[in-house]
């Protein structure tokens, strides 16, 4: 894929930085979305941001799909500002590529590179933001050095999603392209089929971007054509106790999982983007 300049996106769907995020949304008639953000009990109770961040943008004509689920390390110095620095970003690149992809290494060379442009960028920001007025003289030490020695980090899956068609019927005549690149344990179960499904992403030392050291671990790229596309599940590893059940649970059985995880000893920031392609015979009845 190569980069391209088009029209905006007509739909930009992200989560907040305060406060916890639901939606459940129908893109167009074959396409639904729903996004689940909740931060952990410990950023609840002292009114901390998330460190999550996701973002999703759709074509205005439909024609594909950008989105980044990125997870703050929160060993670093603001997690939330490398992770939704680098989603928008993300998204933004996957958004101006042109399909067919000829090159997928060409594609993942130029990515490297523009991480690491990136990383110089934010850090330069992330110094000129000031601490906090209340913070202790040797407190306000540690953060500095923290920040310029480690920087902000985080992990992350992205893609972006072209489809030959967006009717109702999947089975369309040309291939669906998807095109992902992550670092680090997001996870994401693609559906080929209601019973069929490949689990990307979600490595543990799978390395992540910082923007003080740039990439550090292995940067993924993966493009595959598909004939048909059901489902896709991306989600943050606040999440991994119930991950096997995510595909399974409506709304309102989701929202109480979640609620019930905060609950947990050492409770994480735990988000879930489901994107869901409808068939005829499911289209605008939602998911109950």
């Amino acid at each position: 894929m190569q980069p391209a300049t088009g029209d905006s996106p007509d739909r930009c769907i992200e989560t907040q930085p305060v406060g916890d995020t639901f939606t459940c949304t129908t893109i167009n008639d074959a396409l639904s979305l729903r996004l689940l953000s909740v931060r952990c009990q410990e950023s609840q109770t002292q009114a901390l941001v998330n460190q999550d961040y996701v973002q999703v943008r759709v074509q205005r004509d439909g024609s594909s799909l950008c989105f980044c689920v990125c997870d703050g390390v929160g060993s670093s110095y603001r997690g939330d500002f490398a992770a939704h620095y680098l989603g928008t970003r993300l998204v933004k690149w996957l958004d101006a590529l042109k399909p067919p992809d000829p090159s997928l290494t060409a594609s993942a060379t130029h990515l490297h590179s523009h991480m690491l442009a990136w990383a110089g960028d934010a850090q330069t920001h992330l110094r000129h933001m000031p601490l906090p007025p209340e913070t202790p003289a040797l407190v306000g030490e540690v953060l500095a050095e923290l920040r310029d020695s480690y920087g902000s980090g985080t992990v992350f899956f992205a893609g972006r999603i072209d489809c030959a068609s967006w009717s109702t019927d999947l089975s369309v005549s040309h291939p669906t392209e998807a095109f992902f690149c992550w670092m680090g344990n997001v996870t994401a179960r693609l559906f080929i089929s209601a019973d069929q499904s490949i689990t990307l992403g979600g490595q543990e030392q799978g390395g992540q971007w910082s923007t003080a050291g740039g990439l550090r671990g292995s940067l993924t790229t993966w493009n595959i054509g598909l004939t048909t596309i059901e489902r896709l599940i991306v989600y943050t590893d606040g999440l991994q106790a119930i991950e096997h059940t995510l595909a399974e649970l409506d709304d309102e059985t989701l929202k109480a999982r979640a609620q019930q995880l905060l609950t947990l000893p050492g409770s994480d920031d735990m988000t879930v983007l489901d994107l869901q392609w409808l068939h005829k015979a499911t289209a605008g009845t939602g998911r109950g």
